[in-house]
């Protein structure tokens, strides 16, 4: 059976350490834009599902991660790397909410 370098698996936790972290700031500003009077209620709704998505994807990212410090085998990196791509796209998409709160330039 092949294993994962401790290399990796450090760098795998830092990139799941800072994902947690950047959905919690997204949260953050979400719950900033809910007294915004400019922003619809649907819209605000919308944002907040988009990265309540991304702190449970990041979470299962974290989790994933620190599986792999206690077995570092490829499958287990592998499903880490599929949550790491998994919080990319939810990522996008709170962003992508986010952008549309935005009047158009």
């Amino acid at each position: 059976m092949h294993e994962v370098s401790k290399q990796t698996i450090e760098t795998v936790q830092k990139h799941a350490q800072k994902s947690v972290e950047h959905s919690k700031d997204l949260q953050e500003l979400g719950k900033s834009l809910e007294t915004n009077d400019q922003i619809e209620p649907e819209q605000k709704e919308r944002i907040k599902a988009a990265v309540e998505t991304l702190h449970e994807q990041a979470q299962k990212f974290q989790d994933s991660a620190d599986r792999l410090t206690e077995d570092p085998s490829t499958e287990l990196y592998s499903e880490a790397v599929t949550e790491h791509v998994k919080v990319n796209e939810a990522h996008i998409k709170a962003i992508e909410e986010f952008q549309k709160k935005q009047p158009p330039a």
